[in-house]
């Protein structure tokens, strides 16, 4: 079972932020995840929330948000963080890191994301050779299903929480698409279904030992998670 540094090596150091992912980059970690979030006129930001409010002293929704303002940004940092100084961090910066260091980028499409920002986000990892070596990870069906038709080579898995039903297990095993899904959804039964489909299971955010070795039983192939190593 490979993990998953959830938004980097978020224990060690603020989430979503390059220090974040250096940290996760020299652990031995498969791969990275993190958020890529669409602020005003259409520009990426790597953030997990649709407000600044919880990771800043600023109450401002993302839509609002230009590229200028969010270069001048200072994250908050707890005592417990090893940076004193946080910058809001962006797509080409982090997956130059996990390029650099062999990581593989998990990239979940978070907020205002439409076909053709989706389109940005491929031609970026090709520019990058990192197209083939990438997970995307999407709460929203439908660019879940315009990734698999129009990049048919890209890994892409379904992430299901709150929203998990029968049928939306069953879409995905009739459309072969892999699913990232909230741990304690996850049954053996439903690996196994995955798994003779030739599909994969990743199951999100495991922090203790004891789900990690059940899911690791059942046969998951992947978990993300916070504090793990």
């Amino acid at each position: 079972m490979k993990l998953i540094a959830h938004r980097g090596f978020s224990k060690y150091e603020l989430e979503n932020t390059k220090e974040a992912f250096l940290a996760a980059a020299n652990r031995p970690y498969f791969g990275i995840e993190t958020d890529i979030s669409i602020i005003k006129n259409q520009a990426m930001i790597l953030f997990h929330d649709d407000n600044l409010k919880r990771l800043t002293n600023i109450d401002k929704s993302l839509k609002d948000l230009t590229i200028e303002e969010a270069a001048d940004i200072e994250l908050n940092a707890r005592e417990t963080y090893h940076t004193y100084s946080y910058k809001i961090a962006y797509p080409k910066e982090y997956i130059r890191i996990c390029k650099h260091y062999g990581k593989t980028p998990i990239i979940e499409l978070k907020w205002g994301f439409t076909k053709e920002l989706v389109d940005e986000v491929m031609k970026l990892l090709i520019q990058e050779d990192m197209y083939d070596k990438s997970i995307v990870i999407c709460f929203t069906y439908e660019l879940v299903l315009y990734i698999k038709e129009r990049y048919p080579d890209m890994r892409i898995q379904y992430l299901l929480g709150m929203l998990y039903t029968e049928k939306a297990i069953e879409d995905c095993l009739s459309k072969n698409i892999s699913i990232d899904l909230r741990y304690d959804l996850v049954t053996k039964g439903l690996v196994d279904r995955f798994h003779e489909k030739g599909l994969e299971v990743n199951a999100w955010t495991v922090d203790d030992e004891e789900t990690r070795n059940r899911l690791e039983l059942w046969g998951v192939d992947y978990i993300t998670t916070n504090i793990l190593e």
